[in-house]
């Protein structure tokens, strides 16, 4: 039986596994090494000596070429959390162990929570619940909602988050779909049912535009304040991607206007100062980078990382396997 380390801090380790996927793990490897409340560069060495698979995630340490030296038996590694950048490093890509990713699971999560906003930033959410708060009620107020009949929406990164988001509008029957993706051919995009176009379409002519692309240094920036300029009056903007994909303050005189809406869930830096201007703006709702990895949604992180070492342990192909010579323009 091959046996499996889990290189990930207590707290988190009983948030991401429950009783019974540690239950299922330990009927297909051997678990070796008890998840402690600080993972220490000596407790991963000592685990990594006999593993032949080991579990990380957030906050876990770093494989360089000191910890590689001991793991002489490591055969492959399952992320239970998004990117894998944080643990991986040049010798570990060059020793070429297959890491796999739970950026999937995560992904279900986000384009949730984006369909969410699709729909209550479209009906105005929070400037309406400010104008019943304050005493108000009638459909004049209301005169700027949008329906998504009939309306054009956009997706920036058609990667697990933006698949996931065109399924959820082709059942609310959203026939304009269009897609920004360099990497996302036209074929790609006809199979998806979707159009593939430029930034400058998107930011022009969509009323809701989603942004979902990896941060990644050729996306640093990307939505730039020409593009944000270019925002159709009443359209919907929402970014859970990173915050360093957009320029910031652009975007932060645009919505000053009051020219259309916002549902914002990650700034660049996070968590941004207490006075940020977008805090308080009555046409932007702001959420504590919450969209994916939050509540059960970390157990269906677990349940796929087990899923992961289950198939390498029977010799079946991994689902979600991370092509490190693409690392570059992968979130």
């Amino acid at each position: 039986m091959m046996k499996c380390a889990l290189l990930i801090n207590e707290e988190l380790c009983n948030k991401i596994f429950s009783e019974e996927t540690i239950d299922e793990l330990s009927e297909t490897v051997e678990v070796i090494g008890q998840p402690q409340p600080t993972i220490t560069v000596d407790y991963v060495k000592d685990l990594l000596g006999e593993a032949d698979i080991a579990v990380t995630s957030w906050g876990s340490i770093r494989f360089e070429r000191d910890l590689l030296d001991y793991a002489c038996n490591l055969k492959m590694v399952a992320h239970a959390a998004g990117s894998v950048k944080p643990v991986i490093s040049e010798e570990f890509i060059r020793r070429n162990i297959p890491i796999t990713t739970a950026a999937p699971a995560i992904g279900i999560g986000v384009a949730d929570y984006c369909m969410g906003a699709i729909l209550m930033g479209g009906k105005r959410l929070k400037e309406q619940m400010r104008m019943v708060d304050a005493g108000g009620w009638g459909c004049e107020e209301s005169a700027n909602a949008l329906e998504l009949f009939g309306a054009v929406v956009g997706i920036v990164g058609a990667g697990f988050v933006g698949r996931r988001l065109i399924k959820y509008l082709q059942a609310f029957e959203v026939t304009t779909i269009w897609v920004f993706d360099p990497y996302l051919s036209k074929e790609g995009a006809s199979a998806l049912g979707v159009e593939k176009k430029s930034l400058e379409d998107i930011f022009s002519h969509c009323d809701y535009i989603s942004i979902n692309a990896p941060s990644t240094k050729e996306t640093e920036g990307m939505i730039t304040a020409d593009l944000l300029h270019k925002t159709k009056d009443n359209a919907v903007f929402i970014n859970t991607a990173r915050g360093a994909i957009v320029d910031e303050q652009a975007l932060i005189r645009e919505l000053k206007t009051g020219r259309f809406c916002a549902f914002i869930d990650v700034t660049e830096p996070e968590p941004p100062v207490s006075d940020h201007p977008l805090r308080n703006l009555p046409n932007v709702v702001m959420t504590p980078h919450i969209a994916g990895a939050v509540s059960k949604n970390l157990r269906r992180i677990g349940a796929l990382a087990l899923r992961e070492i289950n198939s390498f342990v029977n010799g079946k192909p991994l689902q979600y396997p991370v092509d490190l010579s693409k690392i570059d323009c992968i979130a």
